[in-house]
């Protein structure tokens, strides 16, 4: 709606007098939101406490109030809009009965229903009927005490004060809020400015978890478009990254002035809703509030048009795998990096370009992409816009020129490296071994190696399941891959993992990404064997995998794998693509049959290896001694300064010695 009129700012506080009196003194304010919590609505007594200290402390100033539900109920439970049993029938009776006794026209409750990582990621679809007999009930208890009731848009990531971390399905996307007001007719719109800016952000880091392909249309004044004509209130706090939120005005990465000055013409209210780091106190509030009150005044904003970018690939490949992608561990990842240097060799690649992504919204202060293909480091700089470009640094390099590699780390200075470049396909690696050995292994130690010079922390180098029997060239590659990864831990004093990738589905060059483009282009199917099983997982899984491998390696892990890939026959996996592209019946298949090195199938694990417990969403360690007589062996035998053929005859010497790559059995302590 347009009120005509400039927005009413208002302070928040609790029903409590000590926070009313400290939001009201230095005045003259305007105005209060009162955010109910659980103990104010346990009892009708409590509620009647709540409505008088209001009264006797706003007496009879003329301040414009408003009311915001709790976010729990006073069993703990926190506020589902799924879940409608007694406590929340009498929980909004008493919100909705404290609205209209302080006199407030409107009433906020969260469009959430907070599941822990766990229970998000095994989340069916949302029982629509609950929920639209939860807002039903609601808009009742409002209206029928002369409430406007609203519903408010969440951040993807909930901290609640009782601690943990939980997501929401619905309520973050602008589209929840409308589709439900169009169910249920009857609700208005509470606006956030600072929960916008959050799922924003998690949208461009991690789109899949809210089933996006990208933050495409989340932009602010996206939101504020679509959500203020039908608001009659408006919170309005600075955010960054995934877990800034309600930051103060000015601080974080919001141009908050057209979106002020904007919804001033939309809402009637407009709250400075800052978190403080003392309740009681609200200095920041009010500095909020008088910013909130100076963008009112300024002239009205600029039309704006969002940056139009290439759209990302809509195919989803959870649906293939008919499984979500792990939920990233966010408060752990937030600590390990944010502010920090990352370097990432292969970052141009697939993998290595979604790793970027999702690390930058965790704000690091650095992200150095490493890569010897022109043209995708030159696509993957393009394809992002002017703010994810700032941080990064992309560059052109050779893994296997040590000199070069050395330099960049030197001035990249990471903290944490993320190995990922490599060769990977199996029978070229029979045909190029001189190639494998060169970008593999001499690739790999001289990463390490520049690693260990520069002091890098954490290193994580991907592995892959072909490593656990090594029976092709490339396995054994990647096997000695993971020994010189323990060998550089036990030289450097930790720090350094390997994770075994799976098949990565939608990766460059890879099976799935040829049927996905055979399928849309409605030609047969190259398969090489439908009997042949793999295990699979998306890309999301693959970066959450090599992130979470980075908090492995702090704890001594020195290998690990993912927790749950799915198994599929390359003929199943095919008939889904097949499926998920708008095909009926079975693909015509051409057999290509089985290419020199490949296998039928394959295992995650050794005969002397066992995958431990998942420790976060979708990686677990892998107990098995990781022997470093191959590396060292190596490693005397390397010249100093000698050139690629020289390093080149002892790789492939030692790949020659069978013993050098051998597993003993693990000691029971090999990964605490």
């Amino acid at each position: 709606m347009s009120t005509g009129s400039v927005a009413i700012p208002l302070l928040k506080a609790a029903p409590e007098a000590e926070q009313i009196g400290d939001r009201l003194d230095g005045g003259p304010w305007r105005g209060l939101e009162l955010c109910l919590g659980p103990a104010h609505v346990a009892d009708d007594a409590a509620l009647d406490r709540a409505v008088a200290v209001v009264r006797e402390g706003t007496g009879d100033s003329g301040l414009s109030l408003t009311a915001e539900a709790p976010v729990a109920w006073p069993s703990g439970a926190f506020v589902r809009v799924d879940r409608l049993d007694e406590e929340a029938r009498t929980g909004i009776e008493r919100s909705a009965a404290f609205a209209a006794a302080i006199g407030s026209p409107v009433l906020t409750i969260h469009l959430f229903l907070p599941l822990d990582p766990a229970a998000f990621r095994e989340a069916g679809r949302v029982d629509e009927g609950a929920v639209g007999e939860f807002l039903g009930f609601y808009a009742h208890a409002c209206l029928s005490r002369g409430v406007e009731p609203l519903i408010e848009n969440v951040p993807p990531v909930l901290r609640m004060r009782t601690g943990g971390v939980y997501l929401s399905p619905i309520g973050g996307h602008w589209r929840d809020l409308l589709d439900w007001r169009g169910k249920v007719p009857e609700l208005g719109f509470t606006f956030d400015t600072s929960h916008a800016a959050l799922f924003r952000s998690f949208a461009a880091a991690y789109p899949s978890s809210f089933g996006l392909r990208s933050d495409e249309g989340l932009e602010l004044e996206r939101y504020v478009e679509e959500l203020g004509p039908h608001a009659q209130v408006a919170h309005v706090s600075d955010a960054h990254g995934l877990l800034g939120e309600g930051l103060p005005y000015g601080t974080g990465e919001l141009e908050l002035d057209p979106a002020v000055r904007r919804l001033g013409d939309l809402v009637p209210f407009i709250v400075a809703e800052i978190n403080e780091a003392d309740p009681a106190r609200s200095s920041e509030m009010k500095a909020g509030y008088a910013e909130v009150e100076r963008a009112l005044s300024g002239p009205p904003p600029a039309p704006h048009r969002p940056t139009r970018r290439l759209r990302p690939d809509p195919f989803d490949w959870q649906v293939v795998l008919c499984r979500r992608d792990p939920v990233p561990a966010v408060l752990e990842l937030q600590e390990r990096f944010g502010g920090r240097r990352v370097l990432i060799t292969g970052g141009a690649g697939s993998i290595g370009a979604e790793l970027a992504t999702l690390l930058l919204g965790f704000r690091p202060e650095q992200i150095t992409l490493v890569d010897s293909h022109e043209a995708s480091l030159a696509g993957d700089r393009r394809r992002r816009d002017a703010a994810a470009l700032e941080p990064l640094s992309h560059v052109l390099c050779d893994i296997r020129d040590g000199g070069r590699l050395r330099a960049e780390m030197d001035r990249a200075r990471p903290d944490v490296v993320f190995h990922l470049a490599a060769y990977k396909h199996v029978d070229w690696a029979e045909s190029y071994p001189e190639e494998f050995v060169d970008t593999n292994l001499q690739g790999s130690w001289n990463v390490l190696r520049a690693a260990e010079a520069t002091g890098v922390e954490t290193v994580v180098v991907a592995s892959t399941d072909k490593a656990a029997l090594a029976t092709s060239f490339y396995g054994r590659t990647k096997r000695f891959m993971e020994q010189l990864t323990a060998f550089a831990a036990h030289r450097s004093g930790g720090g350094r993992i390997a994770v075994r990738l799976v098949n990565v589905l939608g990766s460059a060059g890879s099976a799935s990404d040829l049927f996905l483009r055979q399928a849309r282009a409605d030609v047969p199917l190259t398969v090489t064997d439908t009997g042949m099983t793999r295990y699979w997982i998306t890309k999301g899984h693959a970066v959450t995998l090599a992130t979470h491998g980075a908090l492995l390696a702090r704890e001594g892990v020195s290998l690990a794998g993912p927790a749950d890939p799915a198994l599929l026959t390359v003929g199943e996996l095919a008939e889904r693509i097949w499926r998920e592209t708008g095909h009926d019946g079975a693909p015509a298949i051409d057999l290509l049959g089985i290419r020199r090195g490949e296998t039928l199938s394959e295992l995650l694990t050794g005969p002397d290896e066992e995958l431990g417990d998942e420790r976060h969403q979708g990686i677990a360690p892998i107990a098995g001694e990781i022997p470093t007589a191959g590396p060292a062996w190596v490693a005397e035998r390397l010249p100093d300064h000698g050139g690629r053929e020289e390093a080149r005859k002892v790789w492939l010497e030692a790949m020659k010695r069978p013993g050098l790559l051998a597993r003993g059995h693990a000691p029971a302590d090999q990964t605490q």
